[in-house]
This record gives structure tokens, sequence and C-alpha cells, in this order.
């Protein structure tokens, strides 16, 4: 089941210093890092080169360093791990205690530097984060508006501002907003976003609710306000050029 329900999406720093790995030899400081920033897995020979650390956020270069020395530590790659991801979640990852702006980075591998191990376990670990913060009681019983309440919170504090910046986030939140309302007889939050796209995505995720009553199969991404969210969003990173409506008459 979906933490959000009615159809909803789920989610499908470090203080360690990289200069500890940072010796007195000659080799200069960006190669050493560079060297650092490399996943441990077999795809590393081919990601090693023209890796720009300078361009790798502060929390990233200190994850990639604490994989990199557990790895060492345990005489391990993440390619030992492939087809068992609990394994190298209880062995390898959750012991280092990433907090969710880190995960954030791991699962959004941006540059590169991170195994498919290591971004999967990252996107568990956040789903799992989101699971919490619902707070419930019961684990097998629906959300309740409260609940909702206490997801809405999270998303808006524990968030990082990179994955404020999702399309996903938007549509976590719009999610969260929605079961809010239809639990608590259509009040709002001051927790609520007034970002046009969240807005827009609320309505699709309401629409949506009204769509399954007739039609149990129904998709938030077949809701208009979906698309009109997909295009606003588009729009405002500059990348709407790339966007095609799925109800375009020019298709």
């Amino acid at each position: 089941m979906s933490i959000f329900g009615g159809g909803g999406s789920s989610y499908s720093i470090s203080n360690y210093s990289v200069a500890k790995f940072v010796s007195s030899g000659t080799t200069s400081f960006a190669a050493r890092a560079t060297q650092i920033a490399q996943p441990k897995d077999d795809d590393s020979e081919k990601n090693s080169t023209n890796v720009d650390v300078t361009s790798m956020p502060d929390n990233a270069v200190d994850a990639r360093a604490k994989l990199t020395e557990r790895y060492g530590d345990l005489d391990a790659t993440s390619a030992k791990y492939k087809d068992d991801i609990e394994g190298f979640r209880k062995e390898i990852f959750d012991d280092l205690k990433f907090d969710r702006a880190t995960l954030f980075q791991i699962a959004s591998n941006d540059n590169g530097y991170f195994s498919k191990e290591e971004i999967k376990a990252a996107e568990l670990v956040m789903e799992e984060q989101l699971e919490k913060a619902l707070n419930k009681s019961d684990p097998d019983a629906e959300p309740t508006a409260d609940n909702y309440l206490s997801l809405l919170e999270y998303l808006e504090k524990e968030s990082s501002e990179e994955e404020k910046a999702t399309f996903e986030w938007a549509i976590n939140k719009a999610s969260a907003q929605a079961n809010y309302k239809r639990l608590s007889n259509g009040k709002e939050s001051d927790l609520f976003s007034d970002d046009p796209v969240v807005s827009l995505l609320t309505k699709a995720h309401e629409d949506l609710f009204d769509a399954q009553k007739t039609n149990p199969d129904a998709k938030l991404d077949s809701m208009s306000a979906y698309d009109s969210a997909q295009y606003q969003w588009e729009r405002n990173n500059n990348t709407y050029d790339a966007y095609t409506s799925p109800d375009a008459w020019w298709k």
C-alpha cells in the first residue's frame, strides 16, 4: 500500500571530512579527491575519468568517502551485493546513518559518483523515512488526517532545497495535502504550499479520488491537472521545450 493512499505516489550531512583521506604525499589534492569520489564497484573504472569534485556537494563528497572507507574496512565492494540489497543495507549502508539531504544526493546521483546498490539503498531509506513520518500508532491502519499533517511537517522541515525543487517532491507534498483535506472535511493547514505546481498536483489527487469512485484503476498521471502541473514545472525549470503533452493536438 502506498503510504499516501488514494493512488498517491511514494518515493518510486555528515561531518565526515574527505581530508581524512588526504595524505602528505606528492599526489595533488584534486587527484586524491577524485580517487575518493569513485564508487567501488564494477563500473568504477568506467566512471573514473573526468571527475570534477568541485561540482560535487560537500555532503555527497562526505558520503562517498564514508562508503569508500566502509568498503575498505570490510574488504568489499557494492557489486558484491548486486542481488542482495537487504544484505547491502545491513552490512554497509544503514550503519552510516545518512540524513535525508545526503540520501537525496546519493539517490539523485547527478554526477555519477554512486553505484546502483548505493542509489537503491538511499531510495529505500527515503521511502521508509516518509512511512515513519506518518507517525502511525498502528502500522497496518489507514493513515488519518493527523498522520498526513505529520508527514507535511516532515516534508517541509527535513527535505533539502534540492529535493524540494524536484517534481517528485511536489507530487508527495500534494498527495499529503489532498489526503489531509479528504480526511478533515476540506480543511487546509498552514503547512500547505502555495506553489502553483503543488496546487495543480493537489487538484490532480482530488480529481483522482473522484475518478476512482467509478474507475478503481484510474491513475494520477491520467488527470488533466497532473499534465498541467508537469508542464508548469518543466516551464519553471526552462526545459518545457522538450515536454510534450500526452493530449497535445499535434501528436
